[in-house]
């Protein structure tokens, strides 16, 4: 019996030494292959990081490289804890099944059946918005820039008064157009509470962390229900790269996110690998997230597909491309970026977490380097011309109404090729691989599928947003607008110069100036506030500054408005009244027509609200 099991084990233990991850690695020779990828960004590119690989439901490496704190040069370990991002939204999804699985809720049912009455009020289509819709971004929400993040603990605010503070318009239909939303994220979390009669954080702790052992991860937006992860979290901070190449903490490094929901997640790596297996169980094995694996399989499988027939979208989870079939999300915060992608057919894994912001070699680089590089070209194809993509485009993630509106005006990119099958988009370089199929070439490895209508490009798509062609109504409002800006600022400061030299030419004749003059002279001195105003604004916006303390410039752009209206009034009331010459008569009207269009451009780009 010994020699029969000595010979048995001999050849089985030579077949595993030989098996290989689906890019070709053999798994002997893994760690080596992942060290030294990634010492090519630790200490250049990344502070540090977390890699953990499962396999056949193990973990099969667990290593840390770089420091969580480069001062004091304190190393990241196993035990240390990073943000999630939106690799929290997983959570939201398992949460949804669950509910689903229990017949709670329906995934095709309108979600307004599970809210208050009147809860969503800025509704603009008739058609049902199902949680469906949630799961694959394409409810119809605009983008939302203020009071996601917070700087203080003490301005976060329970989920249901948060929904309603940051609700979006509706300016698609549901349906039709991937646009990534945190908040439909969140406001799924809050069907949760609303059906499990418990606050969101709770109902995780209680259906996820408590029954796969997490007990060094919470999602509690402040971490006060957890506080050892609280503590852990101090110990760590996250990194940006100065203009000198060196490690700086990012001022803003932390964060409290108030739709939590959708990406408020702090724990160790060696407990997201929990929740990664939970989702890979082995054969003959029961999830212990469900009650039965037909969810788990529901729930992992394809819901949504890209016009050209590919997978986008699995009930939340989003589709990868490599040589096999990944299941993946990625995850943003301040100054932390993680990823978190597995194939169930390979029984395998890979989760990395950095401290990092938007940290791209290791986060995506690591899962092509074991899951392979996709290819879709199958012998020769023919390859559409790439100059068919040629155009403005907008991503329809952005801000449609309201003042941070403009900021997609400012994000406007064009696609332009640099031979038949290159693209340079968004400060990117695209390269087609297969018909109409295109992959960036940096680091995110981002593939982008072309929607054709009557043989013009109707959008391109990747995974989290649809790019919309800029219309010609678009072209013509930035064109004025770049005009109106150009004009008034120019005329404004040129005609200051000119009032002000003249004045220092005739300080010792006792010039008086008309009334005409004098309102006139106000008036472009009240010009310079809008610009003072916009840029503080924006620059409070991008700092996290909360809604309502943001309203004091609205208030100031009201001001300017009332102001120019006075001003107008006392310009021409005194212009009739002096004699004036026809020189003066010009430079009046064209500094009437310079604050009124600033007039024209605040409220044309919703700058009041």
């Amino acid at each position: 019996m010994l020699a029969v099991m000595v010979l048995c084990y001999v050849p089985t233990a030579s077949a595993k030494e030989s098996m290989a991850t689906p890019s070709g690695i053999l798994y002997t020779e893994l760690k080596e292959h992942v060290d030294e990828y990634a010492s090519k960004y630790i200490g250049t590119t990344t502070a540090g990081a977390n890699v953990l690989i499962v396999k056949d439901g193990e973990i099969f490496l667990n290593t840390a490289y770089g420091y969580a704190d480069v001062e004091n040069q304190v190393n990241i370990t196993a035990d240390t804890v990073f943000e999630w991002g939106s690799v929290t939204k997983l959570l939201v999804w398992t949460s949804v099944m669950q509910l689903a699985e229990q017949g709670k809720l329906k995934l095709d049912e309108d979600i307004r059946t599970y809210l208050p009455e009147g809860f969503l009020t800025k509704i603009r289509y008739d058609a049902p918005i199902t949680m469906l819709n949630l799961m694959h971004h394409n409810a119809g929400w605009e983008e939302k820039f203020t009071d996601l993040f917070y700087m203080s603990a003490n301005d976060i605010k329970p989920l249901e008064e948060m929904l309603h503070i940051t609700e979006p318009y509706q300016v698609h239909k549901p349906g039709s157009v991937v646009a990534y939303s945190n908040y439909g994220v969140a406001l799924a979390g809050f069907i949760v509470e609303q059906l499990a009669e418990q606050p969101f954080y709770d109902y995780v702790n209680e259906h996820i962390f408590s029954v796969l052992g997490m007990k060094d991860t919470t999602l509690h937006p402040t971490q006060e229900d957890n506080t050892n992860v609280a503590t852990k979290r101090d110990e760590i901070y996250g990194y940006i790269i100065n203009n000198g190449g060196e490690f700086t903490i990012s001022k803003n490094e932390r964060i409290y996110i108030g739709l939590y929901p959708a990406g408020s997640a702090i724990g160790t790596i060696t407990d997201a690998a929990k929740f990664m297996l939970a989702l890979m169980p082995a054969d003959g094995a029961k999830s212990p997230l469900f009650q039965n694996n037909r969810t788990l399989d529901e729930m992992l499988t394809t819901s949504d597909f890209y016009d050209d027939g590919i997978s986008r979208n699995a009930h939340g989870f989003w589709k990868g491309l490599y040589t096999v079939d990944v299941l993946e999300h990625a995850g943003n915060t301040d100054s932390f970026s993680s990823n978190f992608s597995f194939s169930k057919d390979e029984n395998m894994g890979v989760i990395v977490f950095t401290n990092q912001g938007g940290e791209a070699g290791i986060s995506y680089g690591l899962p092509t380097l074991i899951f392979g590089e996709y290819s879709k070209v199958e012998g020769k194809q023919t390859m559409p011309n790439a100059q068919e993509l040629e155009g403005n485009y907008y991503m329809a993630r952005l801000p449609y109404k309201g003042f941070t509106k403009l900021y997609s005006a400012l994000s406007i990119g064009r696609f332009k090729a640099t031979d038949s099958i290159s693209i340079d988009a968004f400060g990117m370089k695209l390269e087609q691989i297969a018909p109409y199929l295109y992959k960036s070439l940096d680091n995110y490895r981002i593939y982008f599928h072309v929607t054709l209508n009557d043989g013009n490009v109707e959008m391109i798509s990747m995974p989290t947003s649809d790019i919309l062609p800029v219309t010609q109504k678009m072209k013509i409002l930035n064109l004025f607008s770049i005009v109106a800006v150009a004009f008034s600022g120019l005329y404004t400061l040129i005609i200051l110069l000119i009032l002000f030299i003249k004045k220092i030419i005739n300080r010792k004749k006792a010039v008086r100036a008309a009334v005409a003059e004098k309102w006139e002279i106000r008036l472009l001195f009240a010009n310079t506030i809008p610009f003072i105003n916009i840029i503080v604004l924006a620059y409070r916006t991008l700092n996290y500054a909360s809604y309502t303390t943001l309203k004091i410039h609205f208030w100031v752009n009201y001001g300017y408005i009332a102001f120019v209206a006075i001003s107008l009034v006392a310009i021409f009331t005194g212009w009739k009244k002096t004699t004036t010459t026809r020189s003066q008569k010009i430079r009046y009207a064209f500094s009437c027509i310079s604050a009124l269009l600033l007039v024209i451009l605040i409220i044309g780009w919703e700058l009041y609200y």
